[in-house]
């Protein structure tokens, strides 16, 4: 078993380093984690909630429970704006509950992570070589913390993984304020569905999308998320995901991820109403019926909406999500725009080009009815027919086009089709084809 050692008081050491991703399995790194770091922003403690804001201006709200652990304070209440966090959480249910939260005030103190490529303990120091190749060493001294794998620096070997919180000193040395390190377990890791749950006997197996049939014990130290907390609750016909260690060719599950895939939702309407502060919003279908939907800090926007805030009633929205344990829906993407009524009219016409102005982009076709349309291209117009350009364009051609009529009445061709009708025709042949042009039923003009 890893040796671990709590590191009380330097709350900025176990942030630096145990949530750095450096090393340390034995500091509870699990895969399927959520991880964030950066500054408190907000806290309720009545809520049981905060809210951190990482170095790329990412805010996440993380909730706390009787299974939160704390390192660096002992629960909420104590938590201060302004503090320096570390958090790994898990999400259930639309929400990320913290697992684990280091937090406390900021320190002068440094950071860094790498592989340790010599240690001197007569001499109380050690040195690492970094991600970049800097090789930098480190002293150690009675206020020195240690954890992961090791408890002093007489077990810290070469090759471990580290992640070093230290401070300068006036000599100019570097002082370690904290090591942690430790060799990563080689893993075995695997997906599928669960054909048998063995509860008494403590195995479980699943069969992998390759065919693979892998059976799993598990142990007191097995950890589970999901849908679970412990093989009791398993049901075969589940997803899980596995992170086992291999001793003897038996396999011990470290981790298991376990539960009912959620149900995938995807819907369309018109947005109904709107509240940011609950993170909700309201959308109504076609046929009437309207349905709620919650955000979270993974919900993604595009369109006229880059977050919740920016939604409007009477916007035109397509949510994807998934329905929650909860029967709550949870929106994943929301893409929104401009209802069918408001947006530009669109038009056809067919005729022969009139005029051609190259210098403000514009054509004029006249109609069989003798009307004369002034249309406009842009950068976005596409050309068919004998044309590639609106260079080819030339008065005389048969052309049709396709394209929209904008609040100002200006045309805009998005797609023209010219050509010349044909002069090589044989004595007997039949009237030259007209130029082929856009129909409604099979032609589609991006307006956006």
């Amino acid at each position: 078993m890893f040796k671990k050692v709590v590191l009380p008081l330097i709350a900025a050491v176990i942030l630096a380093v145990s949530l750095s991703g450096t090393a340390l399995a034995a500091e509870g790194d699990e895969p399927g984690r959520i991880k964030a770091r950066g500054e408190v922003i907000a806290v309720d403690p009545v809520a049981g909630k905060f809210r951190v804001e990482n170095k790329e201006g990412e805010v996440f709200t993380f909730f706390v429970n009787e299974n939160t652990s704390f390192r660096g304070l002992d629960s909420l209440t104590e938590m201060q704006v302004g503090w320096k966090a570390g958090v790994a959480a898990r999400e259930v249910g639309g929400k990320f509950w913290a697992v684990l939260v280091i937090a406390g005030e900021p320190l002068d103190l440094h950071q860094v992570r790498g592989r340790v490529v010599g240690v001197n303990t007569s001499a109380g120091k050690f040195s690492i070589e970094t991600p970049s190749g800097e090789e930098l060493r480190f002293f150690v001294d009675e206020r020195t913390r240690y954890g992961g794998q090791i408890s002093s620096l007489e077990e810290l070997e070469e090759g471990m993984g580290a992640g070093v919180v230290y401070k300068g000193h006036s000599e100019g040395k570097l002082i370690a304020v904290g090591l942690v390190a430790g060799h990563a377990p080689d893993l075995v890791k695997a997906r599928g569905e669960i054909t048998a749950v063995e509860p008494r006997l403590g195995k479980f197996e699943i069969l992998t999308a390759g065919g693979e049939r892998m059976r799993f014990s598990v142990d007191e130290n097995t950890r589970y998320q999901g849908q679970l907390t412990s093989l009791d609750e398993m049901q075969v016909g589940w997803k899980a995901a596995v992170a086992a260690r291999e001793e003897d060719g038996q396999l011990t599950a470290v981790l298991v991820i376990a539960g009912i895939r959620p149900e995938p939702v995807r819907a369309q309407g018109l947005i109904v109403g709107v509240d940011p502060a609950a993170g909700t919003f309201r959308l109504e279908k076609a046929d009437g019926s309207v349905l709620t939907f919650f955000v979270n800090e993974r919900t993604t926007y595009k369109g006229q909406a880059s977050g919740i805030s920016e939604l409007k009633e009477g916007m035109r929205a397509g949510v994807g999500g998934f329905e929650n344990q909860d029967g709550n829906l949870v929106a994943r993407v929301v893409l929104t725009g401009t209802p069918p009524d408001e947006r530009p009219e669109i038009i056809r016409a067919r005729g022969i080009i009139k005029t051609v102005n190259p210098g403000a982009e514009k054509f004029q076709l006249e109609k069989s009815d003798g009307s004369v349309l002034t249309v406009y291209v842009d950068g976005r117009t596409g050309y068919r027919g004998q044309v590639s350009d609106f260079d080819g364009l030339e008065k005389g051609m048969r052309v049709g086009f396709a394209g929209y009529v904008d609040s100002d009445g200006k045309i805009t061709a998005r797609l023209v089709i010219a050509g010349n009708p044909r002069s090589d025709r044989q004595r007997g042949e039949g009237p030259a084809p007209e130029i082929d042009t856009p129909r409604e039923d099979r032609i589609q003009i991006p307006l956006t």
